[in-house]
């Protein structure tokens, strides 16, 4: 048997019981410790002699999309003259369902074997469900060779809503209205079918479920469609207009592309240049190096020409002077311009439409152009470091010789 279909049995059996319910046939133990009782609400419909109620309901049984197919027919409890008593039997699935004229066939069967065995004189004739003396319809496994998904109803969330339809309940206008009513659950718990006048009678005078005619059924499944329908039309109106906002999202996120990357190819053009006069800058730099030492030199050579000291003092002061300047003046490296992040946002939300990765921000495009700003980076820290070197040897240059010719002043002072 497969692990998705159930077999109860249920009745009113008074005092000191009530309602109770048994499981004749379990697919599951922990999905039929979750299904929900199939007592009727008696202040809002109940059974009259003779008469007979049919119902499919849906619920989620411990997270299974269930339907159930119940009958109920009029039957006394012992002891007690209590109005809307009954017996009943049900079929209950999950996930999947059989076709409907197997279902109501096996339903009916079951339910006529119930009766026969603990209906005496109109009686229930034990005191509770576990009682019941029943036995399986002849071939009941046929249901499971032939279940089949169900798209009908989409809604599984609890409405708190009933539906009695007072129509007939042959066999084929039975079959036709629950294959009709599997729709009609999206927006109701529980539709029962009756063709007693007296339980429709009485289910619309205490109002609390909907009571329609075969008519009404109708209806209500026309004004099911036409809302859905116009759902489907509000989604398709939804989805137009967010192509409208997606084509003028991209020609604002292309422009601001593309003006961003017109930006940094002109700054890093000029960062190109920057860089490029920094490199030629070191060579004249070391040039400017070459060219004092010599000086100095030259001044060690009129020391020992015995040329004025006043005279090579000055000479030398002027050379150091010019020096000074020029290094002070050409080792301050340009510095480059920062590269804009190219991160243009979409101004589109999620509040009608789904979150698809294309609305995802472009992580490879952001990347190459990081990679290509550290690059440049990466040139202006060494030049940096390079020309900070050489004005830190430049200052200690000076202060080691500043030292040396006021120790040469002393000597000759």
């Amino acid at each position: 048997m497969e692990q998705n279909i159930y077999l109860l049995a249920f009745g009113t059996f008074g005092n000191p019981y009530g309602f109770r319910q048994t499981f004749f046939r379990v697919g599951n133990q922990n999905v039929a410790k979750s299904i929900k009782t199939f007592d009727l609400n008696t202040n809002a419909i109940k059974l009259f002699e003779d008469s007979t109620i049919y119902s499919i309901r849906k619920e989620t049984a411990n997270g299974l999309n269930s339907i159930a197919y119940s009958k109920y027919s009029f039957a006394k409890e012992q002891n007690s003259d209590r109005g809307g008593t009954f017996i009943g039997a049900s079929i209950f699935f999950t996930n999947e369902i059989a076709e409907d004229h197997l279902t109501i066939t096996k339903l009916n069967e079951f339910h006529k074997i119930l009766a026969a065995k603990n209906v005496e004189d109109k009686t229930i004739m034990v005191n509770h469900s576990d009682n019941f003396s029943v036995d399986l319809p002849q071939d009941f496994d046929k249901l499971s060779f032939n279940l089949k998904s169900f798209d009908e109803p989409s809604n599984f969330n609890t409405s708190n809503a009933c539906l009695v339809v007072y129509s007939s309940i042959e066999t084929n206008k039975l079959q036709q209205n629950l294959k009709k009513a599997l729709e009609l659950l999206n927006n109701f718990d529980t539709v029962f079918f009756t063709d007693n006048e007296e339980i429709a009678k009485f289910t619309h005078s205490k109002g609390l479920y909907k009571t329609v005619t075969e008519e009404g059924f109708n209806t209500e499944i026309q004004a099911l469609r036409e809302e859905k329908k116009k759902r489907l039309q509000v989604m398709v109106n939804d989805f137009e207009k967010e192509i409208t906002e997606l084509e003028e999202n991209k020609r604002v996120t292309v422009k601001a592309l593309k003006d961003s990357i017109e930006e940094n190819s002109r700054l890093h053009q000029e960062n190109g240049r920057k860089i490029e006069e920094s490199r030629k800058q070191i060579q004249i730099v070391e040039n400017k190096y070459h060219e004092f030492s010599k000086k100095i030199r030259e001044a060690i050579n009129y020391v020992n020409s015995n040329k004025k000291i006043e005279d090579i003092k000055l000479f030398h002061s002027e050379n150091k002077r010019e020096f000074i300047n020029f290094v002070n003046q050409n080792t301050k490296p340009q510095y480059l311009n920062t590269l804009n992040n190219i991160q243009p946002k979409t101004n589109l939300t999620t509040q009608h439409q789904l979150n698809h990765d294309w609305l995802q921000p472009n992580s490879k495009f952001q990347n190459k152009g990081q990679t290509k700003t550290k690059d440049s980076s990466k040139v202006f820290i060494v030049l940096s470091i390079l020309f900070f070197v050489l004005w830190v040897l430049t200052v200690f240059y000076f202060l080691f010789f500043n030292s040396n010719e006021n120790s040469f002043n002393f000597i000759n002072a």
